[in-house]
């Protein structure tokens, strides 16, 4: 975590800790919130697994008009969600005060616009990293525990597993009636039948598994179960696509300018998804596929898939965590220690199992 991280971590704690001193909620408060502002600063992955808190969050202030501010890209994720009423992609949108305010992740000017605008009860993310320093769970635990102090009327929850099975605040996502139909417009464009979805790409370079792997397992695939690669990723990802198709000609490439949404109903009609540590992983967990999920320095545990149908690669070293920018083991980074017959093993138990 940068330094510039931990102040602003150490600053929300504060003020959490001095709004708590004066207010505390209860039961007899729940029918008096009628505002709620939620601040999730964060990308694709991030935002997936933090779904359930909105939910969370309607059915225990369900007279609450529940705002959420977000990155402009991650928008079109979330926009369907019956459980937020209003998506602001710029803090000068928040206008009024909130009786609440959630710091799922924030920065310096929401943190003081807060200070202002928190009519009642705060809560955030540091305070709960904090007390977790350590042994930090998963991170839909994480973001549910951000929110517990908020929560009575039987929804409190021990563990990752009572999040999960929750029959009213479930993680998933929510298409429209027109994503889904181009999802299925896109799947006949590219002549779909049998398909596998592989996004092959990461933010950082140490979370990327090596192209010509990814290309060798887009090969077995089509060989060994004739089931078609469908490699996707964005503009900025384009050579790394590439690279796989002049190695594999019988994949087919996305690069979308669709919605998250219809790139999620494509993923739902796929048999199987292979990628990195980043968000379409997140989705595809979502969307409740077989999934195989390949972690390089990533922190062990906090990001891994939850479905039942989900297997994670991970070879957890002494070096693990670091920075995710500098490897001490430059020759052969912790994600290059991921070999392609690994990977055509659990693929193997995976498609067996369907």
């Amino acid at each position: 975590m940068a330094l510039s991280e931990k102040w602003l971590y150490a600053a929300n704690m504060v003020a959490t800790k001095i709004n708590r001193w004066f207010n505390k909620p209860g039961v007899h408060v729940c029918s008096s919130i009628n505002s709620i502002l939620i601040v999730k600063l964060d990308e694709i992955g991030d935002m997936a697994v933090s779904v359930h808190v909105f939910a969370f969050l309607r059915k225990q202030y369900p007279n609450a008009k529940i705002t959420l501010f977000c990155k402009p890209f991650v928008k079109s994720l979330v926009h369907n969600d019956s459980n937020i009423d209003f998506i602001i992609t710029e803090i000068s949108e928040a206008t009024g005060k909130f009786d609440i305010w959630v710091e799922l992740r924030g920065n310096w000017k929401t943190l003081f616009k807060s200070l202002l605008n928190c009519k009642k009860f705060r809560v955030d993310r540091g305070s709960v990293r904090f007390s977790q320093r350590g042994n930090q769970p998963h991170e839909i635990l994480t973001n549910y525990r951000v929110i517990e102090n908020l929560l009575f009327e039987g929804q409190k929850c021990d563990s990752i597993n009572d999040i999960l099975e929750n029959p009213f605040c479930r993680l998933t996502l929510y298409p429209s009636k027109e994503e889904k139909e181009l999802a299925i417009l896109r799947i006949e464009e590219f002549g779909l039948k049998r398909f596998a979805v592989i996004h092959p790409s990461a933010r950082r370079i140490l979370r990327q598994w090596p192209a010509k792997r990814f290309a060798e397992i887009a090969k077995f695939l089509y060989s060994e179960y004739q089931i078609t690669p469908l490699i996707i990723g964005t503009n900025d990802e384009v050579d790394c696509l590439n690279q796989i198709k002049n190695l594999c000609n019988e994949c087919e490439i996305w690069v979308s300018n669709d919605s998250l949404l219809t790139l999620y109903a494509v993923m739902q009609q796929s048999l199987v998804f292979i990628g990195n540590e980043s968000g379409p992983l997140q989705l595809a967990d979502l969307a409740n596929i077989p999934c195989i999920g390949l972690f390089g320095p990533g922190v062990k545990d906090v990001f891994y898939p939850q479905n039942h149908q989900a297997t994670v690669i991970h070879h957890v070293l002494e070096c693990n965590p670091c920075d995710q920018l500098h490897c001490i083991n430059a020759s052969k980074p912790c994600i290059e220690m991921i070999e392609v017959e690994t990977v055509k093993m659990e693929l193997k138990k995976l498609l067996f199992a369907k």
